[in-house]
């Protein structure tokens, strides 16, 4: 039987966008971040080149300041500046001495966030003398002490980084238990998961799921067998 190896931390901002694929071109953000933008944020302080192990997001729970009121998950307009190739035609001929104008781009965004990710290690079982998830395991969590990352983290897109990212921190936060009751449910009809038929060396493939909840500020992820890898073993 294998050992468990779980990994938390805490991620705050401003703003943040996990985009719902249905909203297109004007996209609206999940309350919550998706597995795929969970796993994100924890390989951006951590993470093996070798894939030998991996993180695999098994919760999310929506925090509040202790003492603050909760519930709800506040939501803003955003926009920003696209300059990529596709841009209206016209837009390429025109602006900063013709060299080309940027478009306008309109989203909805949550703001004010604080969110605690959960996640386990995954990957393989590494043969006689080697343990890769617990060296993952043990690598995030000392990065995660000397305040260190392979990238900031971000809320979804890369602008969002984060202005809290670090240990739980249960004498300031707590989980807002108010956000996803019987009286008012928090409903996602549909998820993406993630966009790939794997964690490691995968194939576009996304990968939905329907009719989650929000229970009391708790979102779990249904993540695939296949995507938990030795870190099912348990």
């Amino acid at each position: 039987m294998s050992k468990t190896y779980s990994v938390a931390f805490e991620v705050a901002g401003p703003v943040a966008m996990f985009a719902r694929p249905d909203t297109g071109a004007t996209p609206t953000s999940y309350p919550v971040p998706t597995w795929s933008a969970a796993k994100g944020m924890f390989e951006s302080i951590a993470f093996l080149s070798s894939g030998d192990a991996w993180f695999c997001p098994t919760r999310v729970e929506v925090c509040r300041r202790i003492g603050d009121d909760g519930g709800r998950v506040h939501f803003q307009r955003y926009a920003n500046n696209y300059g990529g190739p596709e841009r209206k035609a016209k837009l390429f001929k025109t602006g900063v001495a013709a060299g080309g104008s940027s478009m306008q781009v309109f989203a909805t965004a949550v703001s004010g966030v604080c969110y605690r990710l959960h996640a386990t290690v995954a990957g393989t079982h590494g043969g006689p003398g080697r343990n890769p998830r617990h060296y993952l395991k043990d690598l995030f969590e000392r990065r995660l002490r000397q305040g260190r990352c392979h990238r900031t983290p971000a809320l979804g897109w890369s602008e969002f980084t984060c202005t809290y990212w670090g240990p739980p921190r249960k004498d300031v936060t707590e989980v807002d238990v108010d956000y996803g009751t019987p009286d008012a449910p928090v409903e996602i009809p549909s998820m993406l998961l993630g966009v790939w038929d794997s964690p490691q060396s995968g194939r576009y493939r996304p990968v939905y799921r329907q009719n989650l909840r929000v229970e009391h500020g708790v979102l779990n992820y249904d993540v695939p067998a296949a995507w938990r890898g030795a870190a099912d073993a348990q």
